[in-house]
């Protein structure tokens, strides 16, 4: 829909264009939580094979839209500081399916059948699967922690006070994040409960709380100082019959505004000189037409 009815520029592009594959990147995270629910081992092994498949769909959409993200970064300058946090959204693709491939990797030993893939190798297989996994996940968590700290030197030159407003984007400093810390814990579960990845998971949490309670206490002060939820501001600009001014209407008024009026006054008195020389023209060609008309009678 999105696609035949909006034109899409890749110097607005962000990683926001991924959200149509959210919905199939949570998937394997969910089916790796629910096949250890299952008591059938068909059921669950179903499962798993069809969380595999739509959250390759998921990852793999996903991958073709980092590839533009990265050709905007090289060829643009950094979104501008609204919309900026929204560059956390690429750290989520790679974090949720870190989270899905290595839960469902887990499961696949307790779960295939004997002559799984070929008569009599079915262990064998689960665990090939299992391990292939893990490996692919560790792959991915280095791609997750490269796009966070991407995105986190992005905001540096930003992060001072006044410098960025509040707005909604604001809330991608938490759900994409919330990705890359299930995926460190579930790294250190492959990794046969490495400590010092636990450890960052917890640093991780806690600072994920901390951000949390930080965006929504902006939030409330964004509300009650009129940032958001008002006409003419952010989301709500075209609310209400507002119409959104042009950027060259936006700069006319700033420069109103910056001159203290003079512009106005300036261009009132070049306007009042207009029509009196207009209209001293056109009594001139009256009193021109009335001479003739006495000459001729």
């Amino acid at each position: 829909m999105g696609w035949s009815t909006t034109t899409f520029t890749i110097s607005q592009m962000t990683p926001i264009w991924i959200f149509p594959a959210y919905p199939l990147l949570i998937i394997g995270p969910h089916a790796g939580n629910l096949a250890p629910k299952v008591s059938n081992p068909d059921i669950a092994l179903t499962i798993i094979l069809t969380g595999y498949v739509i959250q390759g769909i998921g990852f793999l959409v996903s991958l073709m839209i980092y590839a533009a993200f990265i050709y905007r970064l090289m060829t643009q300058k950094l979104p501008k500081e609204s919309v900026r946090p929204g560059m956390f959204v690429s750290v989520g693709p790679s974090g949720f399916t870190i989270s899905g491939i290595v839960t469902m990797g887990q499961e696949l030993p307790k779960v295939v059948p004997a002559n799984f893939m070929g008569e009599g190798i079915g262990e064998l297989a689960g665990r090939v699967g299992m391990i292939c996994a893990n490996f692919v996940g560790l792959w991915l968590w280095g791609l997750a922690l490269w796009f966070f700290f991407v995105s986190v030197g992005a905001h540096w030159s930003c992060a001072g006070r006044g410098k960025m407003d509040f707005a909604m984007t604001w809330y991608s400093f938490i759900f994409p994040n919330t990705a890359l810390t299930t995926a460190t814990f579930a790294i250190a579960r492959a990794l046969d409960g490495n400590k010092p990845i636990q450890y960052i998971g917890c640093v991780m949490t806690v600072g994920l709380l901390m951000m949390w309670l930080y965006v929504v206490a902006m939030n409330v002060r964004a509300v009650v100082i009129r940032q958001i939820l008002w006409p003419e501001k952010q989301e709500d600009r075209t609310e209400g019959g507002w119409k959104q001014q042009s950027a060259d209407e936006q700069k006319r008024r700033q420069r109103e505004v910056g001159d203290g009026g003079e512009s106005v006054r300036g261009r009132t008195w070049s306007l009042s000189r207009t029509f009196s020389r207009r209209e001293r023209a056109g009594i001139s060609v009256v009193r021109r037409a009335e001479a003739e008309r006495i000459v001729s009678n």
